[in-house]
């Protein structure tokens, strides 16, 4: 039978697209510089095509962003692609999922927190695929997933599949993950692992030591012929020298961030081996550090001071949520760890009444938690005073390598606004995703003392004396 010559072409791959595309390992990651078409190469992968999956009622396809504004954007340039590849199907508002006439489905879905894995306990997906990877500062959403990429269906493969630029809080692990340089070149790593195979001899599925690859492929705006002439490359080269390296050449320079305020006492966080295992000590009270936001993100620091050292075994961080879901969570917190709270530092504004309920989010907690201790941290003149306060509070702290992930990726990232006009730092912190956990902590340096003789978090102990004084003299608000 002749093959029609008259179809529309509706997506046509470049040849690094075409190379991801094609690619049969378990594991592969495409990406690098920007421009590469990272997204729509996921979106039309997640198809399965190749294995008719359309036409397939047992396909399950999901595709991850860390969070939903993010998904909108995926969401959208599906609905650009998806009903002109597979005539009939039909997309799902409300459980955000692609349906092919045969039954064939392609999810998706927001990672925002580690704890949102346990959305899909229970799922099975013959295709995950996550946008951007190294958004994620863990990699344990990617590997609880991959114990959800799984299929009844001996004629569709299982296939993990993620798309990322060489920036992000998650670039140091995900470059451990596939064995990626610094010059950022294309990888693929071997491991010999026991799988089932069929012996045609025995009849019946047999164990077996196989080789399964995790492979990295490589690209760069060079690449992609369908942006040239867009001024795409000189919107690129207009960025600072770091983010160029990364999005323009494909570069893993480690995880710096430009104009990060915290870059040197992270270093040195990191090279005395502070970043480790951090357990809950059942003897030593709990404190918290808050930076509060209604219908906004909420951070949360967990804290234990022992033996002159701050600990802090936990960093926990929402958003939409109202206070008693933060309530509920120190609850469980305590629960489940044998601990008690010693003192909940909240910040300024803390014990401003809200428009809609008439309450503070202070007597909100308090309501909540009865009994337990909180104090409202006053604001500073100077927002530069409390980060050079939080700088000297660095010296003395220890951050659970898992429990603090995200909160560790944000003191690395939070940094000043740029100016692009001057093309010069300013001296305001730039509010992104990463400022909530960075102003919770500036809550600690700003707001906790120990409660012993000797002791002190940052600057001597004299100016340590000045703000209990104060605070016993009315200058801070304490329950």
């Amino acid at each position: 039978m002749a093959i029609p010559t008259d179809i529309p072409i509706i997506w046509k791959p470049t040849e690094k697209q075409s190379e991801f595309l094609a690619c049969s390992d378990k594991e592969v990651l495409y990406g690098g510089a920007a421009g590469g078409g990272k997204s729509d190469s996921l979106l039309v992968d997640a198809l399965g095509i190749p294995f008719n999956a359309p036409a397939n009622k047992n396909w399950r396809a999901i595709l991850f962003r860390r969070t939903y504004p993010e998904l909108a954007d995926l969401i959208d340039r599906s609905h650009d692609l998806y009903p002109l590849a597979i005539p009939g199907a039909k997309y799902n508002k409300v459980e955000h999922v692609w349906e092919a006439p045969a039954g064939g489905k392609v999810y998706f879905g927001h990672l925002q927190h580690d704890n949102d894995r346990f959305k899909y306990r229970g799922r099975a997906f013959n295709y995950v695929g996550f946008d951007e990877l190294t958004l994620w500062s863990t990699p344990v959403c990617w590997t609880y997933l991959k114990s959800r990429n799984r299929s009844s269906d001996r004629s569709l493969p299982t296939l993990m599949r993620a798309t990322t630029n060489p920036d992000g809080p998650g670039q140091k692990w995900v470059m451990e993950q596939w064995g990626i340089s610094q010059e950022g070149h294309s990888t693929r790593l071997l491991r010999e692992v026991e799988a089932e195979v069929w012996d045609d001899q025995k009849c019946d599925w047999v164990l077996r030591t196989v080789q399964v690859a995790r492979t990295f492929i490589s690209a760069k705006l060079s690449d992609n012929p369908h942006l040239r002439g867009t001024g795409y490359r000189e919107t690129l080269m207009d960025l600072p020298e770091e983010e160029r390296q990364a999005l323009l050449l494909g570069l893993w320079n480690g995880n710096r961030v430009q104009g990060a305020y915290y870059v040197k006492e992270m270093a040195r966080v990191r090279q005395e081996g502070r970043i480790c295992r951090v357990p809950w000590l059942s003897d030593v009270p709990v404190n918290t550090f808050w930076d509060l936001g209604w219908n906004d993100t909420t951070a949360i620091w967990f804290h234990q001071y022992s033996a002159l050292s701050n600990r802090f075994p936990l960093a926990y961080e929402n958003s939409g949520e109202k206070l008693e879901h933060y309530a509920s969570m120190l609850q469980q917190v305590q629960q489940k760890h044998g601990i008690v709270y010693g003192t909940h530092y909240l910040p300024h504004d803390a014990d401003n009444g809200n428009l809609q309920t008439g309450k503070s989010a202070l007597q909100v907690l308090r309501e909540k938690l009865p009994g337990h201790r909180f104090e409202v941290v006053p604001r500073t003149p100077d927002v530069m005073i409390g980060i050079q306060q939080t700088r000297s509070a660095f010296v003395s702290c220890w951050f659970d390598a898992e429990g603090c992930a995200d909160g560790i990726a944000a003191l690395d990232s939070y940094r000043k606004k740029y100016n692009k006009t001057l093309e010069v730092f300013t001296d305001t912190p730039l509010h992104d995703r990463f400022s909530n956990y960075a102003d919770a902590f500036r809550q600690f340096a700003q707001g906790y003392a120990p409660r012993h003789r000797g002791a002190s978090v940052s600057g001597s102990e004299p100016d340590r004396q000045k703000r209990r004084a104060r605070s016993s003299a009315g200058g801070w608000k304490t329950a």
